[in-house]
């Protein structure tokens, strides 16, 4: 199994990167995922958004990956939200080089502060500006302090960094002594430091010491080269004392068919998810031994990210095998009572066919029987003293009666011993018991016989015949069990979540929750997709507003000098604005391609009217309305001429555009190019400008009948933001 929590020096790298993305930004939701796992949703300038996080007592990182939030917020959630929601998160720090982080939200006295936990079962503490605990996920009482609601958090206990000196090496040395074989170097010194086991491996792997030796001469071999672990120990030191920029590294080690063609050198491309071995802000020597595998990321929260949504992809993969073989050993025993029924038939049908013949091969002395037995009782003989009859004669060597095996009576039938007509090779035969009805003959008694082979056979044709439903059903009903089961769980943890607050530790020791669905990653939304946009066929990003907030929103802080701004004079018209990011006009069939937006996204659709929409340059858009008169949210006021554009036809369309990266969209160069005038490209020799002759038909969203493939250029793509990848259909 691979690991599980951070250490501190892990901590230290994450706090360390988190710092610089969240601080200023301010927290917009907070989510429980699960009792132990909470999100975090940040957001910052712009669009800017960033998601954290954190499992108590075990993970702290940036995610990309979605997950499963519950209908109903804990009472603890919504008391954070009460508190610090849309509030900026002024300082992010970890207390010492304890496993402790702290989230301070607001200053002075109105200082909010949220504490996570990351050593034994993990805790997230709401505290205000004097450490007083506002509330918490898990309430317990230690040695020293008392961790609950209006008690005050125990800050003296942080445990701070210390650099490593001949004084803290020379108690690591004494306790492996003390140890007397049983504690090595490096337990020894992960004991008495803050750098973690990971970090004390190597620091002794630099050194040349052997970190788990533990046999007498350990420590002596550690005052030999003290000297050199000294200096092997600054590198933790000068990690926790000045973070440098950490990068990410995930661990795996190979299988023997992967070791025999692998090399162990850093890959910077992303295995599939699986279960990895280590996760490490810096590349420890023990890492880069033969066998393992090493996979670099940019930053750590990067490395984490993936490290933990592999762990968790795992677990749905077991999950859903575990629910998958339910549903398979359910048929399959099914299956197995199905056909084990068959042959419970099968063997009745023998055994009523064998009686019966039986029967036929001894006709005669099965008659006498019957006849002896129904005259004596129609004689009223008594049962008792026929039966002491029966028993004489059987001594006496009487053949009728030593066939007679036992009376029946109180059912009205005699039990009768038939020998098998056929033999083995010893000359010897099987006998049967069969029972026959006094009040029937003997050929009376082997047609019932036959009649209960056949009916039993019929029977057996109608089991074979409802197999195939018989195994249907019981797949039905073992995924029907299944999928119940599931909805119990998540209506368990619904319940669970919402008393977390003072039950989470109870419960968390009583039930799992695991997860149900594949873990996925999460695109980045770009800061134009809450508008109505589209890319036009000449490479030209057009942005609409869906109402009249977006509309103001849209002309006030994106209408830039060089944009144009598109409209049409009909109620509903969406305020429609082209980006230009160059210094030259815009081109004519995206002028008409955004007006047809405008056009669309008005009544003109329901009413089906057709009308001409009208652009204006940036310049010509204000907010100001004339003297006496307010201007309303979402209109504007318009100086100087309009340039209105041919009537459109109320058509609009829909295409998938793909991301690609910058190393594919070099071959997408030049695919959307402005046209001219009279349908041909910028730079033919065709090529001629004037005025347009016919209008052409629009495109928008790739809304043609037949899009043609979109791709921004670069500058176009830096002027939105969008530094490392292109669009293309």
């Amino acid at each position: 199994m691979g690991k599980t929590r951070m250490t501190a020096v892990d901590l230290r790298a994450a706090v360390s990167e988190l710092s610089q993305k969240l601080v200023g930004q301010r927290l917009q939701n907070i989510y429980d995922i699960n009792p132990k796992m909470y999100l975090l949703k940040f957001s910052g300038k712009g669009d800017q958004k960033e998601y954290v996080v954190i499992e108590v007592g075990s993970r702290i990182h940036t995610t990309t990956f979605s997950f499963e939030k519950p209908k109903v917020p804990s009472s603890f959630t919504l008391k954070i939200r009460k508190h610090i929601r849309q509030w900026r998160l002024d300082s992010l720090r970890q207390l010492g080089c304890d496993r402790v982080v702290e989230f301070n939200f607001g200053s002075g006295e109105k200082t909010i502060r949220l504490i996570i936990e990351f050593y034994a079962k993990g805790n997230l503490i709401m505290t205000d500006h004097e450490y007083t605990i506002l509330g918490l996920v898990r309430t317990h009482t230690t040695e020293d302090a008392k961790y609950a609601v209006r008690a005050t958090y125990p800050t003296t206990d942080i445990q701070l960094f210390r650099p490593m000196t001949r004084e803290r090496m020379e108690e690591a040395f004494k306790a492996v002594e003390e140890g007397e074989g049983n504690v090595s170097l490096k337990t020894a010194f992960t004991n008495s430091t803050e750098y973690g086991p990971a970090f004390v491996e190597h620091c002794l792997l630099n050194a040349g010491a052997r970190p788990n030796f533990k046999k007498a001469g350990a420590a002596d071999t550690g005052r030999k080269i003290a000297d050199t672990l000294l200096d092997a120990f600054k590198e933790p030191d000068a990690f926790l004392r000045d973070v440098p920029e950490p990068k990410g590294y995930l661990i795996r080690r190979l299988k023997a068919d992967e070791a025999a063609s692998a090399s162990t050198a850093i890959l910077s491309t992303r295995a599939s998810a699986e279960a990895y071995e280590d996760f490490a802000p810096v590349l420890y020597k023990q890492h880069q031994a033969e066998g393992l595998q090493v996979e670099k990321f940019d930053t750590f929260n990067e490395a984490c990210d993936y490290y933990f949504s592999a762990v968790d992809q795992s677990q749905v993969e077991q999950h859903n095998e575990k629910s998958k073989k339910a549903a398979l050993t359910k048929v399959e025993k099914a299956l197995a009572n199905h056909r084990r029924r068959i042959e419970e038939l099968e063997k009745e049908q023998n055994v009523n066919l064998d009686k019966a013949l039986l029967i036929e091969t001894h006709i005669d002395d099965v008659e006498a029987a019957l006849s002896i037995i129904r005259s004596a009782v129609g004689r009223a003989v008594d049962w008792t003293e026929l039966a002491r009859i029966v028993k004489e004669q059987k001594r006496l060597g009487n053949p009728i009666a030593s066939i007679i095996h036992e009376l029946k009576l109180e059912k009205n039938k005699v039990s009768l011993l038939l020998q098998h007509p056929d033999v083995d090779e010893d000359g010897n035969s099987e006998v049967h018991v069969v029972d026959v009805d006094i009040s029937l003959s003997a050929h009376a008694n082997a047609r019932t016989y036959f009649g209960a082979k056949k009916k039993i056979q019929e029977k057996q044709v109608k089991t074979q015949a409802a197999e195939g439903k018989a195994i249907a059903s019981a797949s039905s009903k073992a995924k029907k069990k299944i999928q119940e089961k599931q909805v119990k769980t998540q209506a368990a943890e619904g319940k669970a979540i919402a008393s977390a607050s003072r039950k989470a530790e109870k419960q968390t020791k009583k039930k799992t929750f695991e997860p149900k669905k594949d873990i996925l990653s999460v695109r980045k939304v770009l800061w134009f997709e809450k508008f109505n946009w589209f890319i036009s066929s000449e490479n030209y990003l057009v942005l609409a507003g869906r109402d009249a907030q977006q509309n103001e929103l849209l002309v006030k802080r994106y209408l830039k000098k060089g944009d144009i701004y598109v409209h049409a004079d009909i109620h509903g018209a969406a305020s429609t604005i082209i980006k230009n990011p160059t210094s030259s006009g815009i081109p004519p069939d995206t002028l008409y391609q955004a007006g047809n937006m405008a056009v669309c996204r008005s009544s003109a659709w329901e009413s089906n009217i057709v009308i001409s929409a009208w652009w204006v340059h940036h310049n010509q858009v204000s907010k100001t309305a004339p003297s006496g008169e307010s201007m309303p949210t979402g209109a504007f006021m318009i100086r100087g001429k309009k340039n209105f554009l041919p009537p459109t036809k109320l058509q609009m369309g829909a295409a998938l555009i793909f991301r690609v990266h910058d190393e594919h969209a070099k071959r997408h160069v030049g695919e959307r190019m402005v046209m001219n005038y009279e349908g041909g490209h910028e730079g033919d020799e065709t090529s001629s400008v004037g005025a347009p002759t016919q209008s052409v038909a629009p495109s928008i969203c790739a809304a043609s009948e037949a899009p043609s493939s979109i791709h921004c250029n670069k500058n176009l793509m830096e002027r939105y933001g969008l530094h490392t990848e292109a669009y293309t259909e």
